[in-house]
């Protein structure tokens, strides 16, 4: 079944509205009419059983049938701190498979060794993640934060367990398993080179455990990917 999407501000408590994009998709696009059953998500958590009472080119109007909260979302709530990559689809391509996965909030980082500094394309970033949310049925949508600083990254991340990739941590250090019962996960990974030493040592002083990924060296959006799908997955 496939998922589609509407504002919070479009749902009352017996219908709600599809407009902009969604709307032309499933009217112009699908066919879809009066009578056809939906499952439209706000992204906040909750999903709908609908069914189409008008079908317009502008908005779709429907009835709620049923409230589903929480459907195909895990039990972590993992936050991802990705490093800017110097190729833009490799950054956005760690976004797509971030959400399919399961992350909860994804933050830009900007570190020592990042190359494209200046790149913050929030809108681009944020209708990726809705296209990933919807591929994968989720019924949240991670937000996609404006860049940070590694600095200002590390001083504000208040999760319970927070965690850096760190390729010159030992094997023993790796240990998912451990963070089983964390209610909130943050995960970094840094850009081609890796973290600066000086990061690792800062990230360390205000609370991060460093990980290891194992023997090989991963590209940056591997890197986050093979994370994310230990924590989410296990």
């Amino acid at each position: 079944m496939e998922y589609y999407y509407t504002p919070k501000e479009y749902i009352s408590s017996g219908s709600l509205t599809i407009v902009d994009d969604e709307a032309k998709h499933l009217g112009k696009v699908l066919r879809k009419n009066a009578g056809d059953e939906l499952y439209v998500t706000d992204g906040l958590g909750n999903l709908f059983r609908v069914k189409i009472t008008s079908a317009e080119k502008a908005h779709i109007e429907c009835t709620i049938l049923e409230k589903l909260p929480g459907i195909n979302e895990p039990e972590r709530n993992v936050t991802l701190y990705q490093s800017l990559i110097k190729n833009p689809d490799r950054f956005e391509f760690s976004i797509e498979k971030s959400v399919e996965l399961g992350v909860y909030e994804i933050f830009p980082l900007i570190t020592e060794h990042t190359i494209n500094k200046t790149s913050n394309k929030v809108e681009r970033w944020q209708s990726i993640a809705l296209s990933a949310m919807k591929q994968s049925q989720r019924c949240l949508l991670p937000k996609v934060n404006a860049p940070l600083t590694f600095a200002d990254a590390a001083a504000s991340c208040k999760a319970d367990v927070k965690l850096i990739a760190d390729e010159t941590a030992s094997n023993n250090e790796s240990g998912f398993h451990r963070f089983a019962d964390s209610e909130s996960i943050a995960v970094f990974v840094g850009p081609e080179g890796g973290f600066s030493p000086e990061e690792i040592q800062l990230a360390v002083s205000n609370g991060f455990e460093r990980l290891s990924l194992g023997p090989r060296k991963f590209r940056s959006e591997t890197a986050s990917i093979l994370a994310l799908g230990l924590i989410l997955c296990s």
